[in-house]
């Protein structure tokens, strides 16, 4: 499912650190969330996209086994960016590709080895063979996740992920 946001990406040309990013030919940078709801066990999955003027936003719903996870969830965002990403690379080309997250935890789940819940492990190992697969394809493009941090509240680059995420579940 495809969204447009006219009066948030009005806002995000109007903002200079977005502003940047969204007229970087250099570089693509995804804004990845997840969006959760109890009673109906499902979960939407969105990604803001920005690359050289432009701005695309996509999410998708799915069923939820390990509701009020919101962890897993953020996960579960993060490699569905970088499964939308493998064509935008063939496509653009870029040098680099921030995604960024609101997971605070991120870089330490990537690098972690053992978990105590066993999807964590198996969502981390997806993520790791998706970034891998990346890196075989195009090996002249660095891919890093990060932690959007205290920038999360004013950037609508983000909130176009966030409000995507809610919609696709009905919120």
């Amino acid at each position: 499912m495809d969204f447009t946001f006219p009066n948030l990406i009005k806002r995000a040309y109007a903002t200079p650190s977005l502003r940047q990013n969204i007229f970087n030919k250099g570089m693509i940078f995804l804004y990845c969330d997840y969006s959760g709801d109890d009673v109906h066990k499902d979960c939407g999955l969105a990604c803001c996209f920005v690359n050289n003027r432009t701005i695309n936003v996509i999410a998708k719903k799915i069923a939820f086994e390990h509701q009020g996870d919101s962890v897993y969830g953020e996960l579960l965002a993060i490699a569905y960016s970088l499964e939308s990403l493998g064509e935008a690379l063939s496509e653009h080309r870029p040098k680099s590709v921030v995604l960024f997250t609101d997971c605070s935890c991120i870089a330490r789940l990537l690098s972690k080895n053992h978990f105590s819940k066993p999807y964590y492990e198996e969502i981390r190992n997806q993520i790791t063979a998706s970034l891998m697969e990346l890196k075989m394809r195009f090996p002249e493009v660095e891919v890093r996740a990060k932690y959007i941090s205290n920038h999360k509240k004013n950037n609508v680059l983000h909130k176009m992920a966030h409000i995507a995420a809610r919609k696709v579940i009905g919120k």
